[in-house]
């Protein structure tokens, strides 16, 4: 592998996990512009509404750490196609009998159970596959199934419905593209070995409790965390908000929250081979701030224009180009404590991001309920992203050196 080119096959597997990203993404936001055609034909209220997506990421947040520490162990390739097809069950299971609000939020927990060992699994193979040196651009063309799936999902949900009257159909569909895609899989992505399973006499122990003391992996994991606390405000109710506060019909609606996927397909891979050359904090105290302008932009706007600005703008400065830099951060900094541990210092990571998605459905839906507007919701999220901002301030730039060349250090 050459410094500045990525490895034919190494790109082969790297398309792979984007385009799983892609279905999973598409799996969980073609829900968002449905939301209140379902809120109104099961009768629920905002927070009820907010409760179907908190039940998804609920559980997938909770398989975050176990399904990491399960894949260094048992593999990452066999858990990743087990859970993908488990994922692609539940969405059959949602378009054919969640037929009261109890079996939507049934079949939307088993679908996060599913989708929830994908994160450790798939970043932990393309850390272990790509040369440390890209790991930003590794991270980013992975991402970039997430700003796929977004657009895919949003984009063909509502004028599905409108077409069909139906929203069944929309994720049987899905529910089938998924389970044949775990096939792919099979195929297409390697068996990564960690050095420890080398050994038959191997007692490692899981090195969660490290993982969880290191400061600076703590400090990114919270930043992760305040970055994606305004992405899943914005794109769980933007359909909802612009449908219902700004008067956009759904057909749009969807759409329009769709540019953010869009407008950060480019800047993300940017970002993320920019923090390859010059550095993960300097980049990093670029975008927080300017993602919390613009997510304040969002609920600020009143045209059609201005809205659409300021969607762009969160595309190219808000969640997406950071992500690709955090994964990076963070797996330089788990990798200085144990380069076997990659599959648990992900699901760590992804663990601290996605507690967002429990809490922003469910919070932004409270706040509508009792101001009547989604516009203070959004000036919270915002706050929350200048916090993270903060919090990136006091992360290390370069890892410290743990075990054998640590005590080498030391002695020189």
């Amino acid at each position: 592998m050459t410094e500045n080119r990525i490895h034919k096959n190494t790109f082969i597997i790297l398309i792979a996990l984007c385009m799983g990203w892609t279905l999973l993404y598409a799996d969980r936001t073609a829900l968002y512009p449905l939301l209140s055609v379902i809120g109104d034909e099961f009768n629920l209220s905002s927070t009820m509404m907010g409760t179907i997506t908190s039940s998804y990421f609920l559980v997938y947040v909770s398989m975050q750490i176990p399904s990491g520490m399960l894949a260094d162990k048992l593999g990452k390739k066999r858990l990743l196609i087990l859970t993908f097809i488990i994922a692609g069950i539940a969405l059959l299971g949602f378009g054919l009998f969640a037929k009261s609000y109890m079996l939507l939020l049934l079949f939307t927990a088993i679908h996060g159970f599913g989708a929830g060992s994908f994160y450790p699994c798939a970043y932990g193979i393309m850390l272990n596959t790509v040369d440390s040196k890209q790991w930003g651009i590794g991270a980013a063309i992975v991402n970039l199934g997430m700003s796929f799936g977004l657009i895919v999902g949003l984009a063909i949900s509502g004028p599905l419905y409108l077409r069909f009257q139906s929203y069944s159909g929309i994720f049987i569909v899905l529910g089938l593209i998924t389970v044949l895609a775990a096939l792919g899989f099979y195929i297409i992505l390697p068996d990564v070995k960690n050095e420890s399973a080398k050994s038959s006499n191997s007692k490692k122990a899981f090195p969660l409790i490290g993982i969880l003391r290191n400061s600076n992996l703590l400090l990114i994991n919270t930043a992760q965390f305040c970055a994606l606390y305004g992405y899943w405000t914005a794109v769980t109710w933007g359909a909802t908000f612009f449908q219902e506060e700004r008067g956009i019909s759904m057909e749009l609606a969807g759409l329009f929250v769709a540019i953010v996927g869009i407008s950060a397909i480019i800047p993300s891979l940017l970002m993320g081979r920019i923090s390859d050359k010059f550095g993960r904090k300097k980049i990093a105290l670029i975008l927080f701030p300017l993602g919390a302008v613009t997510i304040f932009l969002m609920a600020y706007a009143r045209s059609n224009t201005a809205i659409i600005l300021s969607l762009i703008a969160y595309g190219i400065f808000g969640k997406s180009s950071w992500d690709p830099i955090a994964v990076a951060w963070a797996g330089s900094h788990a990798t200085a404590m144990d380069k076997d541990a990659l599959g648990t210092a992900m699901g760590v990571f992804n663990f601290s991001g996605m507690m967002s998605a429990v809490v922003a459905p469910v919070v932004t839906g409270f706040i509508r309920d009792i101001t009547g507007s989604l516009v203070a919701a959004y000036y919270v999220a915002a706050l929350v992203s200048v916090l993270g901002g903060i919090l990136v301030m006091f992360v290390s730039e370069e890892p410290q050196i743990f075990g054998k060349d640590a005590a080498l250090e030391s002695s020189t």
